[in-house]
């Protein structure tokens, strides 16, 4: 279909930096001569886009290019909340950047063929001061080229946005499996349980535009005074 069409070439207009995070798109009349295509057509890519997080409207202003920053990380990814409800965003410290050959569990995650080289980061989460979460982060290198321990900690937006701003990688989707388990030790390490103490492990994996897998992440969750939280919404 044509809308299709201008919705794909939207997609490459951010991805190849055209339109970068937070930039405004042109109006409808605009894109609509441009594609050679109805104003119709137009809105129902940019409707699409919009639904997908891509895009944000806002009113009396127009239409913009999605950035991955804290509000949206919150909203759309980051699903561990207090007892009360409260959803509050985390202090992260880093633990540990390496770079390795993917194993294979994280090549197939990755969708990496061959012995590639990926770059493992685990990270600590505080809420209200205390050890939350342990999380294991694994990227192909390939797709993340220049990519420092000294880029990723001085970074000023989440990770999600690094991604987004400085290698051009945006989010868009991410599937996760939930189940319980006793921890690790080097997670009861790092979150400070005892051996033998049930956690949530919750393994994700995120995409970018195309299905395109761009992070495998497994999170360690201590959830005495935590829940995981998950927001169901009607489709139609």
């Amino acid at each position: 279909m044509l809308y299709r069409q201008v919705k794909r070439q939207l997609i490459a207009d951010i991805q190849s930096g055209v339109a970068g995070p937070g930039a405004a798109l042109p109006n409808e009349t605009d894109l609509a001569r441009r594609f050679n295509v109805s104003i119709g057509t137009v809105r129902r890519a940019v409707d699409e886009l919009v639904a997908e997080h891509v895009l944000v409207r806002q009113q009396g202003r127009g239409t913009f290019v999605g950035k991955l920053d804290r509000e949206r990380f919150m909203f759309q990814f980051f699903k561990i909340a207090g007892r009360d409800g409260v959803s509050e965003f985390p202090q992260v410290r880093l633990h540990t950047f390496t770079r390795s050959r993917a194993t294979r569990e994280e090549a197939q995650a990755l969708g990496l063929h061959g012995a590639q080289s990926v770059f493992c980061i685990d990270n600590v989460l505080l809420l209200k001061g205390r050890p939350v979460i342990h999380d294991h982060i694994v990227i192909a290198a390939a797709m993340f080229p220049g990519l420092t321990e000294d880029v990723f900690t001085e970074r000023t937006a989440t990770i999600y946005g690094l991604y987004q701003s400085a290698f051009g990688i945006t989010i868009v989707e991410a599937d996760e499996r939930v189940r319980a388990e006793l921890v690790s030790l080097d997670s009861a390490r790092l979150l400070d349980l005892p051996a033998g103490m049930p956690v949530l492990r919750i393994e994700r994996v995120a995409y970018t535009f195309d299905r395109k897998p761009a992070e495998f992440r497994i999170s360690v969750v201590d959830t005495r005074d935590v829940d995981y939280v998950s927001r169901m919404r009607d489709a139609a």
